[in-house]
């Protein structure tokens, strides 16, 4: 095989692995649940596809699901507690596989002396 072939042999193969990969990679469904005994205002969660804001949560209480492009098990979050700014902020998604297709809750939980987040990722459900 002569060089040209061979190059254009490579960049075929790599373009249908690239194609190949990304198709189970979303949309993905993600409720919020609030497992404190406060109250969460204002919500935002940004799973580096956009930004939805779930609004208030109470305490115990579940959203429903808002739609993304693209999920992680990280997301950038900011929500207000007693007037109290909480975030969560991943050092960055590079190494971070997605959720994938399907629909998962965000677990927050929230510690009141260091102002910060923790979050738990649970699988819910396929995409309908």
């Amino acid at each position: 095989m002569n060089s040209y072939r061979i190059r254009l042999l490579l960049v075929t193969c790599i373009a249908l692995l690239a194609l190949s990969c990304n198709k189970d990679l979303g949309p993905t469904d993600i409720r919020i649940k609030n497992t404190t005994d406060y109250t969460f205002t204002n919500v935002e969660v940004n799973t580096s596809e956009g930004i939805n804001n779930y609004g208030t949560i109470a305490a115990g209480e579940t959203t429903v699901y808002k739609r993304f492009d693209l999920a992680y098990r990280q997301a950038q979050i900011e929500l207000y507690i007693d007037q109290e700014k909480y975030t969560l902020t991943p050092v960055d998604f590079t190494y971070e596989v997605p959720l994938g297709q399907g629909k998962f809750t965000y677990e927050l939980a929230a510690d009141t002396t260091e102002k910060v987040l923790s979050i738990h990722v649970t699988a819910d459900a396929p995409l309908d």
